[in-house]
C-alpha cells in the first residue's frame, strides 16, 4: 500500500510539474518582446570631450531658459544638464590622463545654467543675478575651449 501511495504521489508531482513548466513557457506570442542588446556607451576620462559636450549642450538649450519656456525647463534643460554634470564628475578624476584645468569652467557653466533655469521655473527674484552668473561662466567656458593650451593640463 505504501508503495502505491508513493507512486501516486510521484505521478501527481510529475503532472503538476509538467503543467507548471508548460504554463511558464507558453506566453502569448503577441506579448513576446525581443530584447535588444545595445553596446555600452564608450566612457572617457578626458575633460576635453566633456567640455565640448557641455558647450554644445548649453548652446542648444539655453534659449529655452532665455525664452522662459517654463513647461520645458525640467525635461529639456535641467535633466540633461544634471546628467552630463554627473557623468563628468564620475568619469574625470584628477589622476586621469587629462585633468580638468580650465575645462572645469564649463562644468561650472552647466551648474549655473541649471541654477538659473530653476529660478526661472520657480519665478524667483534671483533669476536675473543667476542669468548674469551663467553668462559669465559661459564666456569663461568658451575661452577655455578656444584656448586649450592656457591652463588645461595634459598628461605628464
Amino acid at each position: 500500500m505504501s508503495n502505491l501511495k508513493t507512486r501516486v504521489a510521484t505521478v501527481t508531482m510529475m503532472l503538476c510539474s509538467t503543467f507548471l513548466l508548460s504554463a511558464c513557457g507558453n506566453s502569448n506570442n503577441d506579448a513576446e518582446k525581443k530584447v535588444e542588446i545595445k553596446p555600452a556607451p564608450k566612457l572617457t576620462n578626458d575633460a576635453t570631450s566633456y567640455a565640448n559636450a557641455a558647450w554644445q549642450l548649453i548652446n542648444e538649450i539655453d534659449s529655452i531658459v532665455y525664452n522662459k519656456q517654463v513647461d520645458d525647463i525640467e525635461e529639456k534643460v535641467r535633466k540633461p544638464l544634471r546628467q552630463l554634470s554627473t557623468d563628468w564628475r564620475i568619469n574625470v578624476k584628477m589622476t586621469d590622463s587629462v585633468t580638468e584645468g580650465k575645462y572645469a569652467l564649463c562644468r561650472k557653466a552647466l551648474t549655473s545654467l541649471d541654477s538659473w533655469a530653476r529660478d526661472v521655473k520657480d519665478n524667483a527674484n534671483t533669476a536675473t543675478q543667476k542669468q548674469v552668473s551663467y553668462e559669465r561662466d559661459k564666456a569663461q567656458c568658451k575661452d577655455a575651449i578656444d584656448n586649450p593650451a592656457l591652463g588645461n593640463t595634459s598628461p605628464k
